[in-house]
């Protein structure tokens, strides 16, 4: 899966297992880093739209003041 806005999606890459001290490498192992996905619903010209976003997209949204907050009511 992707961001709907930068489009982030998952990196490849090798975990490196060292010997004792790290100094020579005992072996690789493969590693996928995914990204942080959140599932929020935006208010854009009036309208409710439902996205996937990463986690810092999310930081930016919420600064621009276009997610939509849901508020429970306080009990008495």
């Amino acid at each position: 899966m992707r961001c709907q806005i930068c489009y982030k999606k998952p990196s490849h890459g090798n975990k490196v297992i060292r010997t004792g001290t790290g100094k020579w490498i005992k072996k690789r192992v493969k590693k996928i880093r995914k990204p942080n996905l959140q599932k929020v619903t935006i208010v854009e010209n009036g309208k409710e739209k439902k996205l996937i976003v990463c986690a810092k997209c999310l930081k930016r949204l919420k600064k621009e003041n276009k997610v939509k907050e849901y508020y429970k009511k306080e009990q008495e």
